[in-house]
């Protein structure tokens, strides 16, 4: 794949996105005509209008190789240089080119110092995990030889076509013709995960992957994809200045992180929350496509360089440092910080990072850009005041139940949770976990917030407090937290009250992305081209789409109509006008008559309308 993109259209240069990976089968629906390739550039004919179902054959998988990264440079020359653990067993060590790199003297272009190939996962992180001063020391991986196979359409046309490694799409009418795929998982590894239909612009790709399995790959232009990005990642209904922000923000995650999260697929970034989440072309608004057009090609460069504009929802009134979240060096432009003006009293707290200053920090409700629970707040941010300050209350046994699943072995007992080591924003690096049966060192916050739900904790900054029994042993057991994620970079709730309040989206940007300049200010669409492509094509139809796709609501997961197997089916009787149909009801049952656990519907019968078109439409329920 490419490392140096042009802009030179009216969209920008096209990227790839995996929207599924390593499934047994791949349902997909054609809008429109096709051109189907396989691998090897064969031109296998013209589909239009068809459903398709498809699946591997004859498959091997790809030869992966993992190795320890030492650190990066700028350059093989500087890579040399790296220090690395003096352990003969690891090398020898060899540098690796990764990143990409715009035509406006911007770069991402790193060159990574690795180890010694492992042959598993495992094996690497278990050997980074006990060499000294592995702080900022990854496991990437590494594609030495290609998956081998073919995929086959088994269902939706009587000849039943294979292509060798792939079957690619490619709309004969790119502002058109979409392809629905069916069964995307939204929410991987965290508590609203749910399978939905999304439909997408540009070509589809069907690919034999790593595993042996199918990917779905989509290939467009990074314009479009943001199109999409920022009314999935955020609401449409927020301020201008916040949305721009984002879409920055966003597109400078596709440049500075394509060929390293990803660096052995086949595509350049994933449609999910481990990049970005990108739910395809029917979430696109005029609004979203006019605010993406609005910041065309802008990047963020620290000296430079791309910058890794990493975001998270709520910060919780600290914001923390890139090497505190990661297995990475610091940046400069994503150090740990205030989330508040100058001066405010938060500041007290910082660094939050021992547990007399995390106690207290966490059971106050200071006064900060992402504190939505004091103060005048827009109606579309109440759904955030749980976030900032929040207690998750365990019984013992629970905790044992979550950590024995993640470590894969019996506990025992617990004993006692021990925070070994916080970064600035009181969110806990390594958690140390003291059971009858042994003790164990979890980190970083990911693995923390994972090991420590039955789904996903909301954020790593956290204290642990207990009930005893009469006999000494742990009852009960209490997180007391605040803020929702990883909490570096920008924090989305405070970036949206700091447009709401009148601040520009580079006034945002230079607040969580200090030390930065933006680049790229460039356009190729004329002010007409502009107005059509904001205007947009009636390709994209709501008809038919769950309740939960078509208000983008993460609530499905704890939905009772869904967990009873019922679904409300959206049917547009005239234009922008929907009524929700009910499925999978018994004869003669009616949806039912408390509905408050609904923010979206209104319910009558075996039918519902929407409570608040305008509002509604165009909000997430988290």
């Amino acid at each position: 794949m490419s490392r140096k993109f042009k802009y030179d259209s009216i969209y920008g240069p096209d990227i790839r996105v995996g929207i599924l990976q390593e499934q047994d089968e791949i349902r997909i629906e054609l809008t429109g005509e096709y051109a189907i390739s396989d691998d090897s550039g064969n031109e296998l004919g013209i589909l239009n209008d068809a459903k398709l179902t498809l699946c591997p054959a004859d498959t091997t998988p790809a030869k992966l190789t993992y190795h320890i990264v030492a650190g990066k440079a700028d350059s093989g020359q500087e890579a040399e240089k790296i220090a690395v653990p003096n352990d003969v067993t690891l090398g020898p060590w060899m540098t690796e080119c990764m990143g990409a790199e715009l035509d406006c003297d911007a770069t991402a272009v790193e060159y990574w110092r690795c180890s010694k190939p492992f042959f598993t996962r495992q094996n690497a992180e278990q050997t980074r995990n006990v060499l000294p001063q592995n702080e900022q020391m990854a496991v990437i991986t590494i594609r030495r030889e290609k998956p081998l196979g073919f995929v086959k359409i088994i269902d939706g046309i009587s000849n039943k076509l294979t292509g060798r490694g792939m079957l690619r799409f490619v709309p004969v009418l790119p502002d058109i013709n979409r392809v629905t795929v069916h069964d995307v998982i939204v929410g991987i590894e965290y508590h609203w995960r749910h399978l939905e239909r999304h439909h997408f612009r540009g070509a589809i790709e069907v690919r034999v992957d790593n595993a042996g399995k199918l990917t779905v790959v989509n290939e467009l232009p990074v314009e479009q994809y943001l199109f999409s990005v920022n009314s999935s990642e955020m609401m449409s209904v927020m301020p201008d200045e916040l949305l721009k922000a984002q879409t920055v923000a966003a597109r400078n995650t596709v440049f500075a992180t394509m060929d390293k999260h990803h660096h052995a697929d086949d595509f350049h970034i994933c449609a999910d929350d481990h990049c970005q989440c990108y739910r395809g072309s029917s979430r696109e608004t005029p609004d979203s496509r006019r605010l993406t057009m609005a910041t065309f090609g802008l990047v963020l460069t620290h000296h430079g360089k791309i910058c890794d504009c990493r975001y998270s929802k709520s910060c919780g009134g600290l914001i923390e440092s890139m090497d505190s979240v990661w297995h990475e060096a610091p940046r400069g432009y994503l150090p740990s910080g205030i989330d508040a003006e100058p001066g405010a009293a938060i500041a007290n707290f910082y660094p939050c990072n021992t547990e007399e200053k995390a106690a207290k920090y966490l059971r106050q409700n200071p006064e900060c850009w992402c504190n939505t629970t004091i103060g005048e707040i827009p109606p579309y941010l109440n759904y955030t005041k749980p976030y900032f300050r929040w207690t998750v209350t365990y019984k013992r046994e629970e905790i044992e139940q979550y950590v024995s699943k993640y470590l894969g072995t019996e506990t025992g007992e617990l004993l006692d949770l021990v925070p070994v080591k916080r970064g600035d924003s009181a969110r806990i690096e390594y958690l140390k976990v003291v059971a009858a049966n042994g003790e164990w060192v979890i980190g970083k916050e990911f693995n923390i917030r994972k090991a420590l739900s039955e789904t996903f904790l909301y954020s790593s900054a956290f204290v642990p407090e207990f009930d005893f029994d009469a006999d000494g042993h742990i009852t009960t057991v209490r997180l007391v937290g605040g803020g929702w994620g990883h909490g570096a970079g920008l924090c989305q709730i405070g970036a949206t009250m700091m447009a709401y309040k009148g601040k520009t989206f580079k006034e945002i940007l230079l607040h969580y992305f200090p030390e930065t300049i933006l680049v790229n200010d460039t356009k190729f669409a004329s002010e007409a081209q502009e107005q059509e492509i904001i205007k947009g094509y009636d390709a994209d139809t709501r008809d038919g789409e769950r309740c939960f796709e078509f208000f983008n609501c993460y609530g499905v997961a704890t939905c009772p109509l869904m967990k009873q197997g019922v679904e409300l089916i959206a049917h547009e009787e005239m234009k922008d006008s929907f009524i929700f149909e009910a499925t999978g009801l018994k004869k003669g049952e009616n949806l039912p008559a408390d509905q408050t656990f609904c923010k979206q519907l209104i319910f009558s019968g075996r039918t519902a309308t929407e409570k608040n078109k305008e509002k509604n439409r165009k909000t997430f329920f988290l």
